[in-house]
């Protein structure tokens, strides 16, 4: 096989510890990766606003976001869909009728109202409880929690949301699924943190696949020359599409199942092993 030319990274869990980290030995890999003329794109479910502390720290060729709702070269927008307005006032009035707290992003924010905030509270002192005051400011939910906007619904609905993100309630998420699926693309939430009930919602035919196909198209890169690393479900499209699939070490394992290669954990220099596995440098 041809020297892989595009790495496609998800963020949380893959290249972004839940704690607010990246490990220094995968900024290493990205460098030295870099240097040799490979590309290095961010392929997230997380909206542009939500990149923020060491994922700032990374200038990559470009970023999917969103799941693939926003797509970026450098400066360049490339692609920014988002939910139709009949899309998004039936999935308001579905949210608030189940009272299932949910999270609006699009690329200019991403928004809650009160009740969403004070739910998003609530697990933040579940999931923090016992740590010290920097630990819990350091911490992924913490910072998910400082990231969202309260605003009031009527305002939410004016914007171009994109992806809604749901936390953990009574009501399960096989339930949520059915409901829903009809419509929108759906996947368990791939940020442990918000519970293992919660999940995503997105437009149908907008995804991290969809977004790489813009890049490659962009560059001029065949999706045979490329390589996606990741450890969720939103990941296994990104798996079909390229090249080569690697699953990290802690990822589960319906994930590594669909990977042609499984890395070391996050914590255990998951990406640089990886870049090193692809020989790029």
């Amino acid at each position: 096989r041809d020297m892989v030319q595009i790495v496609y990274l998800d963020a949380d869990g893959t290249l972004f510890h839940h704690e607010g980290y990246i490990p220094k030995s995968a900024f290493e890999a990205i460098r030295k990766a870099q240097e040799k003329g490979i590309k290095i794109v961010l392929c997230t479910g997380r909206q542009l606003v939500e990149i923020y502390g060491d994922m700032k720290k990374i200038d990559y060729d470009a970023v999917i976001a969103g799941a693939g709702g926003t797509v970026l070269v450098k400066e360049e927008l490339l692609f920014d869909g988002r939910f139709s307005q009949e899309e998004l006032e039936r999935l308001r009035q579905y949210l608030e009728r189940f009272r299932i707290p949910a999270v609006y992003e699009s690329r200019e924010g991403v928004f809650g109202d009160r009740y969403t905030k004070n739910a998003m509270k609530e697990r933040l002192d579940l999931v923090c409880a016992g740590m010290s005051e920097k630990e819990r400011k350091e911490h992924g939910m913490n910072l998910f929690y400082e990231s969202v906007e309260q605003m009031d619904m009527e305002k939410i609905m004016q914007r171009p949301v994109s992806k809604i993100s749901f936390l953990q309630t009574e009501k399960p998420y096989s339930e949520i699924y059915e409901d829903l699926h009809d419509a929108f693309d759906l996947i368990r939430a791939t940020f442990a943190p918000l519970g293992p009930e919660s999940g995503e919602i997105g437009c149908r035919g907008i995804s991290k696949a969809a977004g790489m196909e813009i890049v490659e198209k962009y560059f001029g890169i065949d999706r045979q020359d490329t390589a996606a690393i990741g450890d969720g479900e939103n990941d296994l499209c990104m798996f079909e599409h390229a090249g080569v699939a690697i699953a990290m070490g802690n990822a589960p394992d319906r994930v590594k199942e669909k990977a042609g290669w499984v890395t070391t954990g996050i914590d255990q220099d998951g990406i640089f092993n990886a870049f090193e596995h692809l020989g790029l440098f």
